[in-house]
C-alpha cells in the first residue's frame, strides 16, 4: 500500500504546485505507462487504471487545496 500512498501524497504535491485542472493528464500519461511496462500478475491495464485513479485523486486534493488557500482573505 506504500505505493498507493506514494501516488496520493506525489499527485496532491503536483496538484499543489501547478494548481490548473489540466495537470490531471499526469495521472492520465502514468497510467498509460504503467500499463504498457508493467510485467506484474495482476492485469497491467487494471494497474494502470488504479495507480491513474489514485494520482488522480491526490492531483485534484491539491488543486482544491490551492484553490481553498487562495481564497481565504488575508
Amino acid at each position: 500500500m506504500e505505493v498507493g500512498l506514494i501516488l496520493l501524497l506525489g499527485g496532491a504535491l503536483l496538484g499543489a504546485l501547478i494548481g490548473r485542472w489540466w495537470a490531471l493528464l499526469a495521472a492520465v500519461g502514468l497510467g498509460v505507462w504503467v500499463a504498457l511496462t508493467s510485467v506484474v500478475e495482476v492485469s497491467p491495464l487494471y494497474l494502470g487504471v488504479v495507480y491513474a485513479g489514485l494520482s488522480a485523486v491526490g492531483i485534484a486534493l491539491g488543486i482544491a487545496v490551492r484553490r481553498h488557500g487562495a481564497r481565504r482573505p488575508s
